[in-house]
């Protein structure tokens, strides 16, 4: 069965944000809908024990001030808590020593059993009781079982008894503090919610349409260019604005375009260039051949050997440019071994003798010593073929090529000089590139096929070599690369 892999389009930013902003908001006053309504008591009573805890602590930090009653008074005036004090020195009769109640209050005075009952519940619990209590309460009288229940108010109170020793004087303290909300205050609670709930809702729309808007634009406007960018403009400009990520975005996007523009062009040029030498190979060797046959007597060595060289040139072309793929790819490995690099210099130059008798080039070797490196062979022949490959093809009329190994410190370093027109410093970083050639004029090689840096910079790179190329115009370039020197110790 066929899997369908169609994923479903995405949400838009400006969405995302919105349910974000929403949902953020629904916890939010989920949060306070839950705390101010369903527990409401529960928070209320919370604080209410931890305030009531709190100032029985401060009166038994102060129980021996002189200045104690008034102490006492304003504990009740800042938090309207009830407070009795009494003397159960005695243990029979409780004298009321304070009370911050400044009109009687029936419904809440203390029954002399009830103060008994708070005394032994006390001391059994090592002088302090803390509990709940629920009366009924009347405003302005006292409570009647037979009024209306609708009249009556129901009141929770949380209860603090603790006893206290002032020298040889025995205290009772009890605080007394409602824990009711008011019904007027629940109303309003749940009024200013509602009026929350919906200034959030419109300012969680309003946030996140400005957010998303701010978000979106400097994105929407990168998006837009890199469609420019895919379809090869490389003329596009990503402008750098919004935030940092977008801004770190856009120069990475416009050093890209940089990039695939000069690639672009460069390789253009290759193809043209490649075109090029893989056209005149295949035209002569053409036109040799259409001679031979059609001319008798031209059945001749001279005209197979030409036939033969362009044959070879075509060859090296194409094995040229599988060289650079492999070497790329790392379908090439490096095979070191210990050999002399001396001698290995001085072979690749015999190579060259026919041209210097024919063509008058003036090639010379300079070497103080032999050197042995460990490295691959055949590779480093390859990078000293293409280097004087190269100084041969550019040496202008003076036609001189010098190569030179140079040691010092266990490091021998190679050097192959010409004598031609030179390169412009601006050039010279690029000189390496495999699309990059510093002669816009393409000329057919002398020897070899127009790729030899590109071959020798991946042989070098694998290698893990120092190399380059210091040039000045009209004076020649001088390209080198360095490598250890093999040390049997």
């Amino acid at each position: 069965m066929k899997q369908n892999n169609t994923r479903k389009p995405s949400k838009r930013l400006r969405q995302k944000l919105l349910i974000y902003f929403l949902g953020f908001s629904a916890i939010i006053l989920g949060a306070l809908w839950l705390m101010q309504t369903v527990f409401l008591d529960d928070v209320y009573r919370i604080i209410k024990t931890i305030g009531i805890e709190q100032s029985a602590d401060y009166i038994s930090e102060n129980i021996d001030n002189y200045n104690i009653t008034a102490i006492l008074d304003d504990i009740h005036r800042q938090n309207d808590m009830h407070i009795d004090v009494y003397d159960t020195t005695q243990r029979v009769n409780f004298y009321h020593l304070y009370t911050s109640r400044e009109e009687r209050d029936l419904s809440t005075d203390y029954m002399p059993h009830q103060l008994r009952n708070y005394y032994n519940d006390a001391k059994e619990k090592g002088g302090e009781k803390l509990f709940l209590e629920e009366y009924t309460s009347v405003k302005g009288g006292k409570k009647t079982p037979h009024m209306p229940q609708s009249e009556h108010l129901r009141v929770k109170n949380m209860t603090c008894v603790r006893i206290l020793q002032d020298g040889d004087m025995e205290l009772m303290v009890v605080l007394r503090w409602a824990i009711t909300p008011s019904a007027s205050t629940v109303a309003t609670l749940r009024f200013i919610l509602i009026i929350i709930t919906i200034l959030l809702a419109l300012l969680s729309v309003t946030m996140s349409l400005i957010i998303s808007w701010k978000f979106a634009k400097p994105l929407k406007d990168t998006n837009e260019t890199a469609k420019r960018l895919a379809r090869e403009d490389y003329s596009v400009s990503f402008e750098s604005y919004g935030y940092r990520e977008v801004e770190e975005l856009n120069s990475t996007l416009n050093f890209a375009a940089t990039e695939l523009g000069v690639a672009s062009k460069l390789r253009k040029e290759l193809i043209a260039n490649v075109s090029h030498d893989l056209r005149t190979p295949l035209t002569m060797i053409k036109g040799y051949a259409e001679v031979m046959r059609d001319i008798p007597g031209e059945m001749n060595e001279e005209n197979l050997t030409a036939i033969v060289d362009e044959s070879t040139r075509l060859s090296n072309l194409v094995s040229d440019l599988l060289d650079i793929s492999k070497l790329q790819s790392g379908a090439m490995p490096i095979d070191k071994k210990i050999f002399s690099l001396t001698t290995c210099i001085s072979d690749i130059l015999s190579r060259f003798t026919s041209l210097s008798l024919q063509q008058g080039y003036s090639l010379s070797f300079e070497s103080s010593e032999e050197v042995f490196v460990f490295a691959d062979k055949a590779r480093i022949e390859q990078v000293l073929y293409n280097l004087i490959s190269n100084a041969v093809n550019y040496s202008g009329e003076r036609k001189e090529v010098i190569v030179c190994e140079k040691l010092a410190d266990g490091i021998v370093r190679v050097e192959v000089t010409d004598s031609g027109k030179g390169i412009e410093p601006e050039k010279l970083k690029n000189i390496w590139d495999r699309y990059y050639r510093a002669d816009k004029n393409h000329q057919r090689a002398v020897v070899g096929t127009g790729l030899g840096l590109s071959i020798v910079k991946e042989i070098l790179d694998l290698h893990g070599a120092h190399f380059g190329v210091f040039s000045k115009v009209g004076e020649g370039s001088t390209f080198w690369f360095e490598l250890p020197v093999y040390n049997e110790n």
